[in-house]
């Protein structure tokens, strides 16, 4: 015969405080410090929502480890402790908020067992690495931030309980980007994993090592088809025969990758002087090709021009990309890829990618014999109206397009680079009738740079309508946040 420990006088009372959900929550804000964790417990055990949620808002610690508890197993208790969160970024009358994480991580349970002094270690010791300390990394603006911390096993991916409660969390995060980091600390994979087929990794914390923390997992993705890679930094303390060997690796595992069709590829540094490494992993026709605010070399670019691996490409986006050193030939090799594309080429996006009235001439041959083209983007970048009138000229035969972005000619701007409105509504109409006589435009956009201190736009469209409201948005959102 066994006989269990009797309850003690703090556990009764516990016990009696949450039967009464209304006492419970006017108890909180007095309630003291050390009766939160097992308070807490027990709210999540009996699976109270209210009062869940309104702990999670006056958690008074800067860590809460539900993940302990099997922080996302239950939907409705993730979304209470979720809830939670939201009560506690809406309180405008408080400047900082104590709690910085809320960890899902998987823990054993004895640390609610023993929380007191658990706790403390938690709260003290580097939740995000050796040289970081508690506090969240604050995104660009000076918000303060909350970071929801988790690993990720993929074979439990296959549940639809646990899907279920990873999209419920996913499009949660995604509507509070500003203020919630999702970070995944441990990717585990098992045989059953070859089923993703597209793959995101975007973080501002990341750098080259953790890339290939998860390179070999990457390898192991045998029918990915989406690819995208963003803001991947170069530590400042990698020496160049590591970091060689470190990409040898990464590259590696690309190779694997018999099934992609879709490279994205977005601020990440070791672009330049190793595409042509990169691009030679793929050995499936890629029909989706962007790279962004990279910097590329003449002879990555004389590679782009020849690669088999991109002959069949459906969708090229360059914006933003520069070129060290700067060299007029580059354009010549982009226009070489252009007439490899002329039967399968559908969108184009040059945005701010330094083309000129000198520089626009070498891409003419090629785009305009982009006959599948439907889409294209060429604003801010800096044309005379003269070069604009050409480049609408060589579209004749575009016939497909249904949607052309162009910036503003050079001349609707004063001295200071300040717009003219009415020079740019009279010069702009001139551009929309060049274009109307050589063809039927159905969406066309002309754009000036920025137009007033508030960061708008002047924008002419077909029906010769202006507007000063973005075309679109310059910056770019992040949903989930890998960290290592």
């Amino acid at each position: 015969m066994s006989f269990k420990d009797p309850p003690t006088l703090q556990q009764l009372a516990r016990r009696s405080l949450l039967k009464d959900e209304a006492l419970t929550i006017s108890a909180l804000p007095n309630l003291p410090v050390q009766l939160f964790p097992p308070l807490f417990k027990d709210a999540f055990t009996s699976r109270q929502r209210k009062i869940l949620s309104l702990m999670v808002a006056t958690w008074p610690f800067p860590v809460l480890p539900v993940g302990a508890l099997c922080g996302i197993d239950h939907l409705e208790t993730l979304k209470a402790v979720l809830d939670g969160l939201d009560l506690l970024m809406s309180q405008k009358d408080r400047p900082r908020w104590n709690l910085q994480v809320l960890d899902l991580r998987d823990a054993h349970q004895d640390f609610w067992d023993g929380w007191a002094g658990l706790l403390h270690e938690v709260c003290s010791q580097d939740v995000f690495g050796k040289n970081q300390p508690v506090g969240n990394h604050p995104i660009p603006g000076g918000k303060q931030t909350i970071s929801i911390k988790m690993n990720l096993s993929l074979k439990y991916c296959r549940r639809h309980s646990h899907c279920e409660n990873l999209n419920y969390l996913y499009y949660w995060a995604k509507q509070r980007k500003d203020v919630i980091q999702v970070i995944f600390e441990k990717l585990e994979f098992t045989g059953k994993h070859s089923s993703i087929q597209e793959l995101t990794i975007k973080s501002i914390h990341w750098d080259i090592y953790n890339l290939a923390l998860i390179a070999s997992c990457l390898g192991q993705m045998k029918n990915l088809q989406k690819l995208i890679l963003m803001n991947i930094r170069r530590p400042s303390s990698l020496t160049d025969l590591q970091e060689a060997r470190i990409i040898t690796e990464i590259f590696s595992e690309f190779s694997k990758l018999h099934k992609l069709q879709h490279l994205y590829v977005n601020d990440v540094y070791f672009l330049k002087e190793r595409l042509d490494l990169m691009l030679r992993c793929f050995e499936r026709p890629l029909e989706t090709l962007t790279i962004t605010y990279c910097k590329l070399s003449e002879s990555d670019m004389r590679y782009l021009s020849q690669c088999p691996s991109i002959h069949q490409l459906k969708y090229l986006d360059m914006s933003y990309t520069t070129f060290k050193p700067s060299s007029h030939r580059f354009l010549g090799f982009l226009g070489s890829l252009l007439e490899r594309l002329t039967a399968t080429l559908q969108t184009l996006k040059l945005e701010c990618f330094h083309l000129t009235d000198s520089r626009i001439r070498d891409l003419l041959p090629g785009l305009s014999q982009c006959s599948q083209l439907t889409e294209v983007d060429f604003v801010e970048n800096k044309f005379s109206m003269v070069s604009l009138k050409t480049l609408l000229q060589h579209t004749a035969n575009l016939t497909q397009l249904t949607l052309e972005k162009y910036p503003a000619p050079d001349e609707v701007y004063d001295d200071s680079l300040c717009v003219i409105p009415d020079r740019f509504v009279q010069l702009c109409s001139e551009l929309m009738n060049t274009l109307k006589g050589v063809r039927q435009p159905k969406q066309v956009y002309f754009e000036s740079t920025i137009y007033s201190p508030n960061f708008e736009y002047l924008v002419y469209n077909l029906e010769g309508m202006v507007s000063s409201e973005p075309l679109r948005r310059r910056g770019r959102g992040m949903v989930i946040y890998i960290s290592g």
